[in-house]
C-alpha cells in the first residue's frame, strides 16, 4: 500500500517496505538501547510518508516524541536538537555496519528533521559525489575535535563552603563531560594549577590542547546563590553559551543545584558536538 507524499524518492518505496526497514534499523543496538531514537524516527519517517512533513518541526518533535509540554520552547532548549544528532549518528552506525547491504536508505540532512528514502544505487552515487567532491577540495576540512577545559570558578564571596563548592562543581562538569565520546576533557586539577599562570586564553590552550572552555563565577549573600556559566570558544574568545543560575540553599540541597547547573551545562556541550 503507497501512501501520498511530496518527497519523489519515497515513490520508490511502499509504506511497508520502509516499515519493514524501519524494523532492521531497531534491531542495531544503539536503537534497541533507545526508546527516545526509536520513537524520533518512527514518527518523523511516519509523517512523511503519510504526507504531513510540513508539520516536522522542532516544536512537534518535542511534543510528539519527547512528551514535553506545550510550553517548550526550542529557542531555550535545544533537547529536540541534541536528539536529532544522536538520530544521525545511529543512522550511520548502523548503514556502515550489519545495514550496509540494505537496499532502502534512510538518512535525516544535517539541519533539518524530515527525513529522505533513497535506494542503494542512489546512496552509493552520493557518496561517490561527496568523497569526489572532498579529493577537489570543494567541502571544507573536517573540524577540529573538541577538547574542553572547565576553568576554576571565579568566587566573589568568601567562605570555605563555596569555595568548595565551585571545585566540587567543576570536578562534576569534568566528569560528565569525559562520559561523551565525541569531546576530550583536559583534566580539572591541571587547568586549575596552570590558570593562574597563564591568564591567555590562546596561549594557555594552545600549550595544554584545549580548543573550548568553561567558565563562571558565584556569589553568595544571605543564604542565596547565583552562579553564572559560560561556554567560550577559546580560539577567538567568541562566548558560546551563557546563564545565571540561582538558588536559595539549605543544608541539603547544594549536591540538587550542581546536579541542574551540570546538566545544563552538558546539553550545551552535546549540542556543540551535533553542530560541529
Amino acid at each position: 500500500m503507497n501512501f501520498p507524499t511530496p518527497f519523489v524518492a519515497t515513490k520508490l518505496f511502499s509504506y511497508d517496505s520502509i516499515a519493514d526497514q524501519l524494523d532492521r534499523i531497531f534491531l542495531h543496538p544503539d536503537f534497541s538501547k533507545s526508546e527516545i531514537l526509536k520513537k524520533f524516527l518512527t514518527y518523523i519517517v511516519h509523517e512523511t510518508l503519510v504526507g504531513s512533513a510540513h508539520c516536522i518541526k522542532e516544536y512537534t518533535i518535542a511534543l510528539h516524541v519527547l512528551e514535553k509540554p506545550t510550553s517548550f520552547n526550542p529557542q531555550k532548549d535545544c533537547i529536540v536538537r541534541i536528539h536529532a544528532g544522536r538520530l544521525r549518528q545511529a543512522l550511520t552506525h548502523y548503514y556502515t555496519g550489519i545495514g550496509i547491504n540494505d537496499q532502502i536508505i534512510i538518512g535525516i540532512p544535517k539541519g533539518k528533521y524530515v527525513p529522505v528514502f533513497m535506494d542503494k544505487q542512489q546512496w552509493m552515487d552520493e557518496r561517490r559525489l561527496l568523497k569526489l567532491a572532498k579529493e577537489k577540495g570543494a567541502i571544507a576540512p573536517e573540524p577540529d575535535p573538541l577538547v574542553f577545559a572547565i576553568m576554576p570558578l571565579i568566587c566573589t564571596s568568601d567562605g570555605k563552603l563555596i569555595k568548595a563548592f565551585n571545585d566540587s562543581l567543576c570536578l562534576q562538569m569534568c566528569t560528565t563531560l569525559s562520559q561523551l565520546n565525541e569531546v576530550s576533557v583536559i583534566a580539572y586539577q591541571a587547568i586549575k594549577n596552570l590558570a593562574t599562570k597563564y591568564l591567555d586564553l590562546k596561549e594557555l590552550g594552545t600549550m595544554v590542547g584545549f580548543n573550548h572552555i568553561i567558565t563562571g563565577g558565584t556569589q553568595y549573600v544571605k543564604n542565596k546563590i547565583r552562579i553564572n556559566i559560560q561556554i567560550i570558544d577559546s580560539r577567538n574568545y567568541k562566548q558560546i553559551w551563557s546563564r545565571i543560575f540561582e538558588s536559595r540553599v539549605t543544608p541539603t540541597n547544594l549536591f540538587d543545584i550542581q546536579d541542574e547547573i551540570c546538566q545544563q551545562t552538558i546539553i550545551q556541550a552535546q549540542y556543540l558536538v551535533t553542530e560541529s
